[in-house]
């Protein structure tokens, strides 16, 4: 595999605008050989006799003493082509018959050159093979005083090859590291040497028709040609230097962030060592007061004397808390003294209630391997950046001949702290041994082979996707063939029969949208995965049993063949007459039992993912919002048939298909309630985000947005059930409304398109795409396909809307959804992109917040003109005085905020969507009351011109009352 695959292969994608530009250093290397061997980037290499070519030397082939010199045909060397000699002209016109046998010519029969004599040199080539002598010059020019030199000159240079002779005419080529010398097959220098050279030859040159005469016209001939070939090579330094400092001030940058956050994991593992060393005492002498502790009175549980033995004997200690008590302790800081100790990068802060030790033991377990993870990408990071300027080095070496070779690397790239530094190996070391002493009573061995199978490598995949194949062939034979059955049977002459059908393909249609949704899903995983858009870790999937896309399209394939094979059964009537209403049943039956098997086979971990997913999406409000939980939310937001449908299977099934007409949208409100409920679920998530954050934007106002959708479906269900005009037209007015308000929602929000003085037009700065149609496509399309409602205003002769209408405009939507997924979580990627976030800050159990976790300083890699003067100004405040006056007249101009500013907050709404990290605390001190606190920086967040300058102010006021 060549490097430039693999470093795209392996590269970090939020860290590849960090990585060295390989492509564009390939390219400075072509521009070197091409100055070197002077060949045109686009050259035609026919022969042409129209085009000047130096590289034919006609001059200095031996010739007869009595004739002009003698031309050579056409033929290619080196990969020049040399131009066509001219043809050989007789005096007097005399005819080709006297030429050939008239007295004193000295052309043979078929020759085109005069014969030589017996006494010519040339006549002992064989003899003299190896002899690169010039002969005596065929014609003598007449004598000129100036050019002229002494005769033992000539003699010692005609002595020489021709090149060596140019090579000592010419000055040496230096450089700035001197590591290029002329090619030996470089002839370009050789002819302007000779044109300068004032000697005999030269002389001979300017008499001969050879393209020589007009090459030393051209002004890029002579010694220019050298001056090329060294404004290529300083250009190449140039990159290489601007690359090694872009890579050695990122690397140093990421490591000492490795070593805070390091620093911040072993005081909360001490802490959990404390705690837990108190707790077993204090259950075995039921002494709350024993043990290292003398600050924990006021965070113990207050239970009753009677409780601690029980809960004791429920929760008995194990081996890793045995371990625990038998390593040696270290005294416990109280927080008096660590706010008192300048040089700590966190707080800490008293807790109002206890965490237990189980829940430490598994965050703090979490947050150990996602640091070794982020460990391991930031060494892959220095060793691909290390081979990189290794093949460059090598691939420039080739071009331009250097000797010695590989001294760029010698003499900087091995000098550079990411080649030579082994912090990194003592990071990784450290946190091996910590999670040997914490978590695996000691084992270095089985503890470093935990934390490495956290990265998962590729594999081949061939197998799933023979099999993907054969299940969606399959089962979309099966399905079709169903489909057909099942539609001859709506015409079929026993009503009863017609009116099941009718009720079971809803069923069937249900479970295909369902179907549907999941195969987008899985398409958007393989463009994501073709475009190195890293979906696993925004969706936060564990590394070591996350799916590849086409694993993953595994279970909609079967799930379509399961489908494709229960309708054809159904439809062909096999089986009992009972039998024809329950084959839906015995196909959720078998999906539910696939996907809730605990078992651990059938992607065991992933299908646990997928059910705790919905768990907390059911329990909407009671968790944090994670980027799954909104996500997943919003899927069902348009899944709005299939929940209709369960209302309509529980119904059918309860009453016994006896009136089946009851079930529908027009005598059941509880279908338009099922319809209603992702959007509430979405609404409830949206009021979490306010609780944690206290934002009204964007939470709130995207709040609004489901409000909005749950009026015009409660106006719909509404006017099917009444019938009424009023009703209609409540349904079209909120419908407007909420298209028009989701549309604006999706373009500037949810892919934050549509930037003023953005790098591409009307899109943004940084795009995950290489092409940029899609996004022009998306802007165009997702309007369109939010209006498919219209449908349902349309067939007003048809209150309940007949099955196809229904089934349409739901199709649609997922269609648009699938869309809407793909953009949404690209720009989530290049929001990660821009802060240079590969890998999540785990929260912590103690509160114990470091300054780390904070927004990268180091934001966008692209900055506009206004970012940087608003980083300048921010770097210029020297105190946070100075940040809340810069705030306040911020404030007092909100009335003049540019279309940037406002398109700016747009644009970064979604990443307040859902949490990223714990919210810190808030930190109240008398002597600064100004301070402005962490809730309220993030109230200031809907003005972007501020939102800089006050996290840069909350860090410096923490640092100077730490």
């Amino acid at each position: 595999m060549k490097f430039a695959k693999e470093l795209e292969r392996d590269a970090v994608p939020e860290w590849r605008i960090k990585y060295l530009n390989y492509k564009a250093g390939k390219k400075y290397v072509k521009a070197v050989s091409r100055a070197i061997n002077r060949t045109p980037k686009h050259a035609n290499r026919t022969p042409s006799f129209f085009r000047s070519n130096t590289y034919d030397l006609p001059s200095i082939l031996p010739t007869s003493a009595s004739g002009p010199a003698p031309k050579r045909t056409p033929k290619q060397r080196n990969g020049a082509a040399v131009p066509r000699s001219n043809p050989i002209t007789f005096s007097g016109g005399a005819s080709e018959d006297e030429a050939l046998t008239g007295d004193g010519n000295d052309l043979q029969y078929g020759s085109f050159v005069p014969t030589p004599p017996t006494h010519s040199p040339l006549r002992d080539n064989d003899d003299k093979a190896h002899d690169f002598a010039l002969p005596a010059p065929a014609i003598k020019a007449p004598d000129s005083p100036e050019l002229t030199k002494p005769s033992g000159a000539k003699t010692s240079r005609s002595k020489l090859p021709l090149q060596r002779r140019a090579s000592t005419a010419a000055e040496p080529v230096t450089t700035r590291y001197d590591t290029l010398r002329p090619h030996p097959m470089a002839r370009r220098p050789t002819i302007g040497a000779l044109t300068e050279s004032p000697s005999q030859l030269r002389r001979i040159l300017s008499h001969a028709h050879s393209p020589l005469k007009r090459d030393a016209s051209k002004p890029d001939g002579g010694l220019t040609d050298f001056d090329l070939v060294r404004e290529r090579e300083r250009e190449f330094y140039e990159f290489m230097d601007s690359e090694l400092e872009k890579v050695e001030a990122f690397y140093k940058l990421k490591e000492d962030q490795a070593g805070q956050r390091l620093s911040l994991l072993r005081q909360q593992l001490h802490e959990m060592r404390n705690r837990r060393i108190q707790e077993m005492a204090a259950n075995r002498d039921n002494d709350p007061d024993n043990g290292q502790y003398t600050d924990m009175e006021n965070s113990k549980d207050n239970l009753n004397g009677w409780v601690q033995p029980i809960k004791a004997k429920i929760f008995p200690p194990g081996p890793n808390s045995k371990a625990l008590r038998n390593m040696p302790t270290t005294p416990y800081l109280p927080a008096s003294a660590s706010a008192g100790d300048a040089t700590r990068d966190y707080s800490r802060r008293r807790q109002k209630e206890d965490v237990s030790y189980r829940t430490a033991k598994r965050k703090l377990k979490l947050a150990l391997q996602e640091f070794y993870r982020g460990l391991e990408l930031l060494k892959s990071y220095a060793l691909l950046n290390r081979t990189a300027f290794r093949k460059l080095n090598k691939k420039f070496d080739k071009a331009a001949n250097a000797r010695p070779p590989l001294r760029y690397m010698n003499e900087k790239v091995h000098k550079a702290w990411f080649v030579n530094s082994d912090t990194l190996d003592g990071h990784i070391k450290a946190v091996e041994d910590l999670y040997a002493r914490y978590f695996e009573r000691g084992n270095h061995k089985l503890a470093a082979g935990k934390l490495r199978s956290l990265s998962k490598h590729s594999t081949d995949e061939s197998g799933s996707s023979f099999l993907n194949g054969f299940l969606i062939g399959t089962g979309l034979i099966f399905n079709i063939e169903g489909l057909i059955y099942g539609s001859q049977l709506l015409y079929s002459s026993d009503p009863v029969i017609r009116q099941q059908t009718g009720y079971l393909l809803q069923l069937y249609a249900g479970y295909f949208l369902m179907l549907f949704m999941f195969s987008l899903f899985c398409i958007n995983c393989f463009v994501w995965t073709k475009n190195k858009i890293n979906y696993p870790f925004i969706f936060e999937l564990d590394q070591r049993s996350v799916l590849d896309w086409r694993r993953l399209a595994e279970f909609p394939s079967f799930f379509l063949l399961l489908l494709g094979i229960f309708m054809w059964m159904n439809f062909s009537q096999y089986g009992a007459d009972w039998l024809y209403i329950y084959f839906p049943v015995f196909l959720i039956c078998i999906t539910a039992a696939i996907i809730f098997f605990p078992g651990p086979i059938l992607s065991h971990k992933s299908r646990s993912w997928f059910v705790y997913a919905h768990w907390r999406l059911l329990l909407a409000g009671l968790y944090p919002v994670e980027f799954r939980d909104f996500f997943l939310g919003d899927m069902y937001c348009s899944l709005t048939y299939s929940m209709a449908n369960i209302e309509l299977f529980f119904c059918l099934y309860a009453n016994g298909w006896d009136n089946p007409t009851q079930c529908n949208s027009n005598h059941s409100r509880l279908l338009g309630f099922l319809m209603t409920l992702p959007p509430i679920w979405r609404f409830f998530q949206c009021l979490r985000r306010y609780k944690d954050t206290r934002n009204v934007f964007p939470h709130l106002v995207n709040g609004g947005k489901y409000i909005m959708t749950i009026t015009a479906t409660v106006m719909l269900s509404l006017y099917r059930i009444n019938n009424s005009r009023t009703n209609l037209a409540l349904y079209i007015t909120f419908s407007v409304i909420n298209g028009v308000y989701v549309s604006i929602w999706d373009l500037f929000m949810d892919f934050s398109l549509l930037q003023t003085d953005a790098r591409h037009y009307a899109l943004r700065d940084i795009l995950a795409f290489k092409r940029r149609w899609p996004y022009y496509f998306i802007m165009v399309i997702d309007p369109i396909l939010r209006f498919a409602w219209i449908f349902y205003a349309i067939f007003t002769h048809d209150t309940q809307h007949s099955t196809i209408v229904s089934f349409f405009v739901s199709f649609v939507e997922i269609l648009r959804r699938g869309m809407w997924a793909l953009f949404r979580v690209e720009n989530e990627h290049c929001a990660n992109v821009s802060q240079y976030k590969a890998s999540r800050d785990v929260p912590l159990p103690y509160r114990i917040e470091p300054l780390m976790d904070r927004v990268s300083e180091e934001t966008s890699p692209i900055l506009t003109a206004d970012e940087q003067r608003r980083q300048e100004l921010t770097q210029s405040t020297g105190s946070s005085t100075a940040v809340a006056s810069t705030l306040g007249t911020l404030r007092r101009r909100t009335d003049t905020i540019s279309a940037r500013s406002f398109s700016k907050i747009l644009a970064e709404a979604h990443k307040q969507d859902f949490v990223k990290r714990r919210r810190p605390e808030e930190v109240v001190d008398d002597e600064a009351g100004e301070e402005p606190s962490d809730e309220d920086e993030e109230d200031e967040d809907e003005e972007a011109e501020a939102a800089s300058l006050l996290e840069e102010g909350e860090a410096r006021g923490l640092r100077s009352r730490h």
